[in-house]
C-alpha cells in the first residue's frame, strides 16, 4: 500500500513541473492582397498581433507566397517590448490571378533560431492583375520597398 501511495504522490508531483507545451504568442489581426494604384504595385500585407509577451531577442517573421512560382519571400521584424502589433509587407508582386490563393505564414523565432509559434492563413485575390494599371498614375513615381512598424 505504501508503494502505491508513493507512486501516486510521485506522479502528482511530476505533473506540477514546468509547462513545456507550445505557447500561443501571435495571431493574425488583418491583412490581405493590396494594390497601390499610385505606384501600380501589388503586395501582400499581414498584421500580426501579440497574444502573449514575446521573449526578448525574438523576431516576428512573415513568409509570403510569390504568385506564379513555388518560392516564398521572407520578411522579419525584431520583437519589441510594449509593441502589440507588427505590420509585415511583401515586396512588389506580379502574376496575381483572380481567385488565386496565396499562403502567408507568421512565425515567432527566439534568439537561438528556435520556432516558438507558427500560424498560416490563405488570402484569395478578388482581381486579376491584368485588369489593374500597368504603370503609376503619375510619371516618375516609384515606390521604394519598406517595412513599416505599427
Amino acid at each position: 500500500m505504501k508503494k502505491i501511495c508513493f507512486m501516486m504522490l510521485s506522479l502528482m508531483l511530476s505533473a506540477c513541473g514546468e509547462d513545456t507545451s507550445p505557447k500561443d504568442y501571435l495571431k493574425f489581426a488583418g491583412g490581405g492582397l493590396v494594390f497601390n494604384y499610385r505606384y501600380s504595385q501589388a503586395s501582400l500585407i499581414v498584421i500580426a498581433q501579440q497574444k502573449s509577451p514575446l521573449p526578448e531577442g525574438s523576431i516576428v517573421e512573415a513568409q509570403f507566397d510569390l504568385p506564379g512560382t513555388l518560392l516564398r519571400q521572407t520578411v522579419t521584424l525584431p520583437a519589441m517590448t510594449g509593441k502589440l502589433t507588427y505590420k509585415l509587407q511583401s515586396g512588389p508582386l506580379t502574376q496575381i490571378t483572380k481567385g488565386g490563393r496565396y499562403n502567408v505564414t507568421i512565425r515567432l523565432i527566439d534568439s537561438k533560431g528556435v520556432e516558438l509559434d507558427r500560424k498560416d492563413k490563405i488570402f484569395e485575390s478578388d482581381e486579376n492583375q491584368s485588369t489593374l494599371p500597368t504603370k503609376p498614375l503619375a510619371d516618375g513615381v516609384t515606390m521604394k520597398p519598406h517595412l513599416e512598424n505599427l
